[in-house]
């Protein structure tokens, strides 16, 4: 091909002739069309002030306002496409459009007449710096030009270079599609009309005179977050480049800024990137999954009112296109139970089930796009909760997962768990500190939106401590109303936050302000016909009105409508200003419609509730406070029996702090000291637990209580074996709970200590004495008791593998596998695996049992069973070892004795130390060897015996 202009030929690709310079080609094409919205703003008198300033004055002086009018468009997500001499023009709505962007123009141009006025202060300028501004939306082929840049071309670009022409000096225009989409939130002067070089009609041109309070507060730049916004973005893109899941804690107090974070995060995201949110609800077939459920509902749009035929539809369309069809029914069956309707073979396998589920859901998702799952307030979930957030960052057991998880929680979390994200694959821990004064001073100057004073902002930025939720409700208090009178607050700057709060709700009309307070209330969040039930004269109308002055916020989501207090420090102060009478009927009314529709965990809160506010009134009237005792328990029994044990030890906890005086305790609070020893017991706190199984064991004798016998000194018993290393006393303690359960009649209570007690036998190595214990568990379990059947089995294999009766050890945990694999607890499949392992191992199967062991592993460390977890790393150091890979065994046996030493337990470290030696030997390091068989010899005298 030659040049067009002079005939030299030009090279493939070429633009431009390299010989004449001439254009040859123009690749202009409209990529998509969209609705944008552009800014144009201009520096006033840039030529007055190059004839009054030395050239390279001027010039500092326009590169400052460059600099300002481009930091300001950045932060309201404006891209500056242009500077052309002493302008810059702006689209908002590339590369993504936000239902927002005119809004977010809007502010960007009075955020720069603010930001320029004060650098003319600054450069200490004889006359001020002043801008015209123009801004219109429309729709705008996009597309990109000769030298590969973005382009934006149509009308709407015209009419705000025009509006900007016609814009006097410190004045901000809009059109009228501008005006239409921001006339809720802006405040406009009077409309006038404007000629237009290349319009046939006249342009409307709507003078901006300020944000209402409402629109100031939602699209308030983020300030002082850059670097922590990079950071998730570095995030999404390794979930999304590596398909490994990323974990993100993002900790920090009430107020300091993480959901806005986050929601910065997912408005910047491609279309292609699914966002879950998981906020909890009063209404979930379980407390602890609550959360889980308002998430899943809201993606398959569930209603709370649908029945359950609906529900499992829901589910199924929802959830049909990421997941196969021979996977389909197992998968809605276990999400099912997130609302109370699949059936429950086992409650030991229910939050094994929820997590298998919902683990799938988003694995399901995540291989046909990635995902920003977004957990609110973790600092409040329960443990099995906090376990499965903390899984979705650990490695997949099928492949890849691209996700981010973004758990938003209160530092307390990290002090409650330090090991929080220790198993996650790519674990980010961001803490968010306060605002420095600068940055809290440019935050309350965008909060006012133009109209508070230089001094105000400084003062709020001293008052409220970098808090940027304070910063903005104090600043809001001070904004004058969109018609431009004062607020009645205007100047009385509150101390603090709580004054703030309370001015905010005491501005209300008498009659919101009541039902604002009373749906305080509401821990999480409720519809109109649950406020109707403690405010009867409550409507919609009404709630929208608290919508409209920023009390309460409606949920996204389809189905029935509901409401929540707009943030929690909001609740609080409300909830503070209800006396204590009142909240004590409200409480017991709500509490009394949960326990009727079944939400029996939600009722406990409740109740909890009502009765410390009844107690502060009449220490000696108890009658709410037993109620609130009897539901904790209840739910802590509920929590126990499905091995939820962090929650469970919360409930007990809760509900013993209410019973009264200990002296005055009876059979409710034994059972409930031998419920929580139980959950501390499981959660490996044996000390914890060892003294509160004491004080049930005492207050059980006294009570003359077989139940809370049978159960705490089972528990007690086992902690005799394997922490204290005390065989007659394990011993005593597992005859008393025997004795207990056989005077109670209860089958499942003699089928579990039997189950503790022939682990006394098999450790003093009479097999035979354990085996007659162990098979009298196995006749006495029930069909159903899939627990109890597979630990009996499994114990039995171990004792025939110790007796050397390989053949029947096999045969007994293929058993005892078969049975877990049916029960679908992940629990008992990894026990089983592991003792299966050691099986094959003995039958001189090396390789086939270090496959075998491998999964059992990999759902310890998932699970965070850290006792298993040990074990089943000592079994696996031994394998390894025995096929040669002796660094890879050094490395197992070694995280086994740290595990253990960690723990205080004294069955593993024996064997493990001797094993540990064997690698030694192996090396033909003789002295190593030596010394690690005397530390073997020292953990055994230490053992059981």
């Amino acid at each position: 091909m030659d040049c067009p202009v002079c005939g030299h030929p030009l090279p493939p690709g070429a633009r431009f002739c390299p010989n004449c310079g001439a254009v040859v080609a123009t690749p202009l094409g409209t990529e998509e069309r969209k609705m944008i919205t552009v800014l144009f703003a201009d520096l006033v008198d840039s030529t007055g002030l190059a004839q009054r300033l030395d050239p390279e004055r001027a010039r500092e002086v326009l590169g400052r306002f460059f600099d300002a009018a481009t930091e300001e468009l950045q932060a309201l997500r404006g891209r500056p496409e242009k500077f052309i001499g002493d302008a810059v023009m702006a689209v908002f709505g590339i590369p993504t459009v936000h239902e927002d962007d005119a809004l977010r123009a809007v502010r960007a141009g009075l955020a720069i007449r603010g930001r320029l006025r004060r650098v003319g202060t600054a450069l200490g300028l004889a006359e001020p710096l002043e801008v015209r501004v123009g801004i219109e939306s429309g729709v705008a082929a996009t597309g990109l030009g000769p030298a590969g840049q973005l382009l934006v071309t149509g009308p709407v670009v015209n009419a705000a270079a025009r509006l900007q022409t016609a814009a006097g000096p410190g004045e901000v225009l809009a059109g009228e599609t501008t005006h239409t989409l921001t006339e809720a939130e802006v405040a406009f002067g009077d409309l006038r009309s404007i000629r237009a070089k290349g319009f046939t009609l006249d342009l409307a041109a709507h003078p901006v005179e300020g944000l209402t309070t409402r629109s100031a507060r939602r699209t308030i730049p983020l300030v002082g977050r850059s670097s922590e916004l990079t950071i998730l973005r570095e995030c999404v893109l390794r979930a999304t480049t590596t398909g490994k899941p990323v974990l993100v804690t993002i900790a920090g107090e009430a107020g300091i800024g993480k959901s806005r974070l986050a929601d910065e995060l997912i408005a910047g995201l491609d279309e292609g990137v699914t966002t879950m949110v998981a906020r909890s609800r009063s209404h979930a077939e379980t407390a602890t999954f609550a959360p889980l459920a308002a998430l899943v509902g809201d993606l398959a749009m569930i209603d709370d009112a649908d029945p359950a035929e609906k529900i499992m539809q829901r589910l199924r369309e929802f959830a049909a296109p990421f997941v196969g069809s021979d996977e389909i029914d197992r998968l809605i069956d276990r999400l099912g139970l997130l609302f109370g309707i699949s059936e429950r073979r086992d409650e030991s396998t229910f939050v094994h089930d929820v997590q298998a589920g919902f683990l799938a859901l988003v694995d399901g998702v995540a291989s046909a796009q990635p995902v920003v799952i977004v957990v609110e307030d973790v600092h409040t979930l329960s443990g099995s909760m906090l376990d499965l957030v903390e899984r979705l960052g650990s490695r997949p057991r099928g492949g890849e997962r691209r996700s981010l998880t973004l758990a938003l929680a209160r530092s307390e979390l990290l002090d409650e768990r330090p090991s929080w994200g220790s198993n996650a694959i790519n674990a980010v821990l961001l803490r968010m500190d306060p605002l420095t004064v600068d940055e809290a001073i440019d935050l309350a100057r965008q909060a006012g939106g133009g109209r508070i004073t230089e001094a105000e902002a400084i003062e709020i930025a001293k008052r409220t401590g970098g808090n940027p939720f304070f910063i903005v409700e104090t600043t809001g208090m001070l904004l004058p109303e969109s018609d431009g009178s004062p607020r009645r607050m205007r100047g009385a700057l509150p101390p603090t936050v709580q004054a703030v709060v309370s001015a905010r709700l005491d501005a209300l009309p008498t009659r919101l302000r009541t039902l604002a307070r009373r749906a305080s209330v509401f821990r999480y969040s409720f519809e109109l016909d649950e406020l109707a039930d403690i405010d009867p004269d409550a409507t919609a109308d009404e709630l929208r009105r608290l919508e409209e002055s920023e009390i309460v916020v409606r949920e996204e989501g389809g189905g029935t409508p509901r409401w929540r207090m707009r943030h929690a420090t909001l609740r609080d102060v409300a909830y503070g200003n209800l006396p204590k009478r009142e909240r004590v009927r409200l409480h017991e009314t709500i509490a009394d419609r949960l326990i009727a529709t079944g939400h029996h965990t939600f009722a406990a809160e409740h109740l909890e509730l009502g009765a410390r506010a009844s107690l502060d009134l009449n220490p000696r009237d108890r009658r709410l406070a037993d109620r609130a005792v009897d539901q904790l328990i209840r739910s802590g029994d509920r929590a126990r029996r499905r091995m939820v044990s962090r929650a469970a030890a919360d409930l007990y906890e809760r509900a013993l702090a209410l019973a009264g005086p200990e002296e005055s305790w009876a059979v409710r609070e034994a059972r409930a000291l031998g419920g929580l020893g139980e959950a501390r017991y499981w959660l490996g706190e044996y000390i914890a637990a060892t003294e509160v199984l004491e004080r049930a064991v005492a207050l059980g004798e006294a009570n003359d209580d077989p139940f809370t016998l049978a159960l705490a000194l089972r528990f007690l018993g086992d902690i005799a074996i394997n922490v204290d290393a005390d065989l007659e006393k394990a011993e005593a303690l597992l005859d008393r709970s025997a004795a207990a359960a056989e005077e109670l009649g209860d089958p499942w209570a003699i089928t579990r200590t039997l189950l503790f007690a022939g682990w006394v036998p098999w450790t003093r190595d009479r097999y035979d004495d354990a085996e007659a214990i162990w098979l009298r568990a196995l006749e006495m379990a029930d069909p159903d008791d899939r627990w109890a059947r597979i630990r009996a089995l499994t114990a039995l294999s171990i004792n025939r593998d110790s007796m050397g009766d390989l053949d029947e050890a096999l045969r007994l945990i293929e058993d005892a596998v078969s049975l877990a694999d049916d029960s679908g607890d992940l629990f008992s499949v990894a026990v089983v695996t592991v003792q299966r392992a050691r099986v094959i191992e003995d039958l001189g199967r090396m390789d086939e049992a270090l496959d075998a062991i491998e999964p059992g592993v990999a759902i310890f460390e998932e699970l965070g069973a850290r006792w298993e977890l040990a074990d089943a790393l000592a079994e696996r150091g031994v394998l390894r070892r025995e096929v040669g890979r002796l660094d890879e065994a050094e490395e197992d046996l070694r995280s086994a004795i740290r595990i253990s030493e960690e723990l205080g337990e004294r069955q593993l470290a024996g064997w493990t130390w001797t094993a540990l030696a064997r690698v030694a030997e192996r090396r033909g390091d003789v002295a190593e060897a030596q010394e690690r068989f005397r530390r073997a010899e020292e953990a055994r005298a230490r053992g059981p015996r």
